[in-house]
């Protein structure tokens, strides 16, 4: 299985039979599996458990990603404290209620959201000089609404003043996204947050509650990281997460600091529209061909409306470290193929470490399936046995483990710190 000639001819056949389509998005030569149609418009919740976390930068990029995959994007300021997006994006302003709003879609005049520089994309900005007071019943009526707006997929910068939102109003068909930084006392908010979500969830299903979070539709961000290794930390808090509150928080991607960010703010443009290609970037495109390809996300359904539960923010259950990987894990963008006994597919590697990469392909595997990952992008073409050890359906990812240690691991990873170390494009 391991020699290559042997192996090319396998991939005629293979390809013959069933090709794996590249679509090339944007500028950053990416490529996803075909996203299949959607009924009625998903919903994205961007929220954050206090303010300064980084949702309304994570808010308008995401969107613009998803708008860059051809899919007719809405994003809605809903932060009436401190609202960004119209700033963002570069357009004006809105000095209308939420109710004179409200009153304006119920009568199907949807110019409320305007066209913004970004193809495919629409921004309905918050508009300004508001009581903050706003009725949790108005919300959520504007909530229901944006179920009917004319888009594909509908993102939402959720204020950190009315953070609860994310449980009282985007209970159902909606796809919640927590953003946090690695500090600390970010973590610890972020977990008494999500806390208050486990407490609701008993009350409102008693004993069922842990089967009622395991439909949790969402993920976590990390922001702020200034190297691959403090990636790990946004890993280990979303494993403590689960083991200790029973609410599935994936980390969906990881941000560096960057001064392209702080640039683009002034420039009133989304960073992914921007010439260059950086590591944040490629995260945004991930992020968004991630949520997009998560089939299930509509099916899946964790309403956690009620009364708030506040729960004061205090050290977390557990020593996070305890939940860390050996092996930092390298994010790359490597082309590469996986022979198995069946055939051989085209995966695309995400990222590496010592003992395993990460895969995406549209293959199906299971668990326990061995192989040999050729990767062909690299000079000399290396390759090293593997076995498949886990799956993320979501996002088509796979966890694999290299059956055998030694020069090649080391080598796969020195050639992804050096990708790491190189200045954006």
């Amino acid at each position: 299985m391991s020699g290559r000639q042997a192996r090319s001819g396998t991939a005629g056949r293979l390809s013959a039979g069933a090709p794996l389509r590249r679509v090339r998005v944007m500028s950053a030569g990416r490529w996803h599996a075909p996203l299949e149609a959607r009924r009625g418009p998903t919903i994205i919740a961007v929220g954050a458990a206090r303010a300064g976390a980084g949702k309304s930068i994570v808010t308008c990029n995401l969107a613009a990603s998803i708008a860059g995959l051809g899919r007719r994007v809405v994003v809605v300021d809903l932060d009436m404290k401190a609202p960004r997006q119209h700033s963002l994006f570069g357009v004006a302003s809105r000095e209308t209620s939420l109710q004179a709003w409200l009153d304006r879609k119920r009568e199907q005049r949807d110019e409320l959201a305007p066209s913004t520089p970004v193809r495919n994309l629409r921004l309905l900005p918050c508009a300004t000089g508001l009581d903050l007071r706003v009725p949790g019943e108005l919300r959520r009526a504007v909530v229901n609404e944006l179920h009917d707006l004319d888009a594909e997929v509908v993102v939402v910068d959720v204020g950190s003043d009315s953070r609860d939102d994310l449980f009282d109003h985007f209970g159902a068909r909606a796809f919640r996204l927590l953003v946090t930084s690695r500090e600390p006392a970010a973590l610890q908010a972020t977990y008494a947050f999500l806390k208050g979500a486990a407490a609701r969830a008993e009350s409102l299903y008693g004993g069922d509650a842990r089967a009622a979070l395991a439909q949790f539709s969402g993920g976590l961000i990390g922001n702020g990281i200034d190297a691959p290794e403090q990636e790990e930390i946004f890993h280990a808090f979303s494993r403590l997460v689960r083991e200790h509150l029973g609410i599935p928080l994936p980390v969906v991607g990881c941000l560096r600091n960057s001064e392209r960010i702080a640039q683009s703010i002034v420039a009133r443009q989304p960073l992914i529209v921007r010439r260059g290609i950086d590591d944040n970037v490629r995260q945004f495109h991930h992020m968004a061909e991630t949520i997009m390809n998560d089939e299930g996300a509509l099916e899946r359904e964790c309403a956690l409306d009620g009364a708030p539960i506040e729960i004061l923010s205090g050290p977390l259950p557990a020593d996070i470290n305890r939940y860390a990987r050996k092996y930092t894990r390298y994010p790359v963008d490597w082309a590469a193929t996986l022979e198995l006994a069946s055939g051989v597919t085209a995966v695309r590697v995400s990222d590496v470490s010592e003992s395993g990469a990460a895969i995406e392909t549209a293959t199906r595997l299971c668990v326990g399936d061995v192989g040999v990952l050729h990767l062909d992008q690299l000079r000399g073409h290396p390759s090293v046995p593997v076995v498949v050890k886990n799956l993320v359906a979501m996002s088509n990812r796979v966890g694999l483990s290299f059956t055998e240690r030694g020069k090649i691991p080391a080598r796969l990873v020195a050639a992804a710190r050096a990708a790491a170390a190189r200045p954006a494009s």
